[in-house]
């Protein structure tokens, strides 16, 4: 968990959580996830269903304890916590190999045990992509602290029937849609924010994330943003876009939205020249990664991105609790570029330009942000650089109509490129502050920032 960003941290699970799975399109896939990762992270978790679930899936993670009765069911699960973290559970096996669900009691008997988690799955989908539940669906307790609605993107496209939409003239009713017609992103927000939709069931008390799966490529990542804008506009709080089949489970989390310039926080290399590590370096007592994303936030009334890669789950770790989106991307290692092209995906759709932040740049001000920022906005040129002394630095503002060229760089290059291709979009900006010139790429460049430290701007 170290590595990549999971959906522990992607979640923000808390302690004792009864998480419920519902929808479609990986549900089952992003629960097995889960388990594995509290399993690898050393917490006990109970596994089942409160429907039917297939008796060869509760398998993945541990051979099921079958018990018709309550006392019987709590009483082994409970024998088993004691010798292994995963349990799965139900009520029977039928004769289709599915195992049946538990009922309310069974559910508040093992909310006694000694347990860090219980993960549910609140109903089926067929295998289809998308879907509406039926009037005795989803079955989600009411000790249930989270509920995560799943849809897969790959029905984007589609058409609104089987095999990719389950109860899919249910879902044309929603939408006053044809039966066939093709699903669009709005489609998919719409039935996830629809109180007889994704969000049917939810507990008052509960917290909802809506996890779009299936994003393995750019295009899906820009589909899976725009349906994330419209959730979140619609009193959505937070939505995870992943692939939770792939070594990389976790690509963004997006719990902000707002303002035509987006920031794009760059903190995904892995510090070679330092020896691994250098987001997490402590100055003034903070890690400077959250430093960076602090000065950010306070210049910043849009949205702010986070690219993670290297010790993803480390940096992810100190940014808790600020109200950022993160973005992991799979290929940091392949060089800068993909970072640049990972933080545009995860911006939205109302963007217009993106400043790229380094997050080895703590000697930055808010002053320069808002700077850099007011220049666009008042001008008509395309690429903003600050200059101290006459010096170019960083960061960098791209506006919109350059990003397709971001997209199509490759390697361990950056925004140097775009510039140098564009050299009448350019519009320099002064500055005064030598930070923008002043990274942290060793360890004597660390040192001598210490030595400075109460010279340094105040933040």
């Amino acid at each position: 968990m170290a590595g990549n960003f999971g959906l522990c941290q992607a979640l923000e699970l808390r302690e004792r959580e009864i998480v419920t799975f519902v929808g479609a399109g990986g549900k089952t896939s992003a629960l097995i996830c889960l388990a594995r990762e509290l399993m690898d992270a050393g917490k006990r978790a109970i596994v089942a269903p409160t429907t039917k679930m297939l008796l060869s899936q509760l398998r993945q993670l541990n051979e099921p304890v079958i018990a018709a009765a309550t006392d019987d069911l709590t009483q082994a699960v409970g024998a088993r916590l004691e010798k292994e973290n995963i349990v799965t559970c139900g009520r029977a096996v039928n004769g289709e190999g599915k195992v049946m669900g538990l009922n309310a009691a069974d559910v508040r008997a093992l909310a006694a045990l000694d347990a860090d988690y219980i993960l549910l799955e609140g109903d089926g989908a067929a295998g289809a992509l998308l879907k509406v539940p039926a009037e005795h669906e989803p079955v989600v307790p009411p000790e249930t602290t989270l509920v995560v609605t799943v849809a897969g993107l790959r029905a984007l496209g589609r058409p609104l029937a089987p095999p990719f939409v389950h109860r899919f003239q249910q879902a044309a009713a929603l939408l006053d849609r044809m039966v066939g017609s093709t699903v669009t992103a709005e489609d998919m927000a719409v039935l996830l924010l629809h109180p007889r939709g994704g969000r049917k069931g939810v507990p008052e008390a509960a917290r909802w994330t809506v996890l779009l799966n299936g994003a393995e490529d750019y295009e899906l990542l820009h589909q899976a943003r725009d349906i994330a804008a419209r959730i979140i506009e619609g009193g959505g709080a937070r939505v995870i876009v992943g692939a939770v089949v792939t070594p990389a489970p976790v690509r963004q989390v997006i719990v902000r939205e707002g303002g035509t310039v987006g920031i794009v926080v760059l903190a995904a290399g892995a510090g070679e020249r330092f020896g691994g590590g250098k987001q997490l370096l402590l100055l003034a007592g903070r890690p400077m990664v959250r430093r960076v994303v602090d000065i950010t936030l306070a210049a910043a009334e849009g949205e702010v991105v986070v690219v993670l890669g290297h010790e993803a789950g480390k940096v992810a770790a100190a940014l808790a609790g600020l109200p950022v989106n993160l973005v992991y991307n799979p290929n940091y290692r392949l060089g800068l570029s993909t970072s640049l092209q990972a933080g545009l995906t995860a911006l939205g759709p109302e963007c217009r330009a993106a400043l790229f932040v380094l997050a080895d740049q703590p000697g930055i001000t808010p002053a320069v942000i808002n700077k850099l920022i007011g220049a666009y906005r008042q001008g008509d040129k395309k690429i903003i650089v600050p200059v101290y002394r006459g010096r170019r630095g960083n960061p960098v503002l791209l506006d919109r109509a350059l990003w397709p060229q971001v997209m199509a760089l490759q390697g361990d290059v950056g925004g140097r490129e775009i510039i140098r291709a564009c050299p009448f979009e350019v519009q320099e900006v002064v500055v005064d502050c030598p930070g923008i010139l002043r990274d942290i790429d060793t360890p004597a460049d660390y040192r001598a920032w210490l030595k400075e430290e109460d010279k340094n701007p105040l933040f």
